[in-house]
């Protein structure tokens, strides 16, 4: 069994007592204006807004403190390891991957593709997927992307961004338009360094939904500022039915609506993003298999 490191600190302090209790129940409000709204560099990559998340008093002081214009920079020359959660997709994987590959060679980008796969038997957690996928390459990369199975790039710039870096906004195909801008997923670039300061994902998501606003706050926390590139264009695959959110009677699976009160719980200030991540992560991988276009390792808890 492997164990993750992290070289984090905390980037939250928990509430005790009395506080504690208050954030419970005290009513969540929205940031409303965004400092960074408007600002561009380059006149290609935004900041990712921050404008519509509810939070406690407190913690919203805490995320406008932070909120600073950190310069975007691209290096190249950078060892890039694109890390794909996975499970069931490989009519997906299929389609993806030589696009992906053109796109890495046009860029002359030095890069592996790590697909992981989490054994059969129990709700996918794509957060610790993604985490053991960090873990598993460290010593051989720079920088991460980690990106979605069933997102085909058609304008991407997969260089090495010295701030965390959403790749994806436009999509094309079943669900075609544009991302939202605090949307922060799909496919996503960020340093070493940035991934392991944040302490990568949350370990406590099941099924699909709302890890994704949990790194990205852990980013946010962390002192980091996350850009979208308002070029980028991906082409959207259509999700397997058994994969999709299905409400019953009006009401949303349990596991989506434990991941909904989790997220809650850490933007009122409850959870310390220390205490579950990359430095709590335990996996054993189970398969390695290697082709010429990916490494797939198949992972259990």
């Amino acid at each position: 069994m492997q164990r993750g490191v992290s070289d984090s600190s905390s980037v939250l302090t928990t509430p005790t007592g009395l506080a504690y209790w208050l954030n419970r129940w005290r009513p969540s409000r929205a940031v409303g204006h965004d400092p960074l709204e408007g600002v561009r560099v380059e006149g290609r990559y935004a900041p990712v807004s921050i404008a519509n998340w509810k939070l406690i008093a407190p913690l919203r002081r805490k995320v406008l403190d932070l909120r600073v214009a950190h310069s975007l920079t691209l290096l190249a020359d950078q060892r890039l390891t694109i890390v794909i959660p996975y499970r069931d997709r490989e009519a997906h994987l299929l389609e993806l991957l030589p696009e992906l590959a053109a796109a890495l060679a046009a860029q002359r980008i030095m890069y592996k593709v790590l697909v992981v796969e989490q054994e059969a038997g129990e709700l996918f957690n794509r957060g610790k997927l993604i985490n053991t996928g960090l873990h598993y390459a460290a010593d051989a990369t720079d920088y991460y992307c980690i990106h979605d199975v069933d997102a085909v790039p058609v304008t991407a710039d997969y260089r090495c961004p010295s701030q965390p870096l959403r790749l994806v906004h436009r999509i094309l195909g079943p669900q075609e338009g544009h991302r939202a801008a605090h949307y922060f997923s799909g496919a996503v670039s960020v340093s070493k360094s940035q991934a392991f300061a944040a302490n990568g994902f949350s370990n406590e998501y099941r099924g699909w939904g709302k890890e994704d606003d949990d790194f990205f706050f852990r980013l946010l926390l962390a002192g980091f500022t996350c850009y979208y590139d308002t070029q980028g264009v991906f082409r959207d695959l259509p999700n397997p039915q058994d994969q999709q959110v299905q409400r019953v009677r009006g009401k949303v699976p349990p596991h989506v609506a434990l991941n909904r009160k989790r997220r809650s719980r850490f933007l009122r200030g409850m959870i310390d993003p220390a205490q579950d991540g990359l430095n709590t992560l335990r996996y054993q991988v189970t398969e390695r298999a290697s082709a010429a276009s990916h490494e797939k390792i198949t992972v259990r808890w």
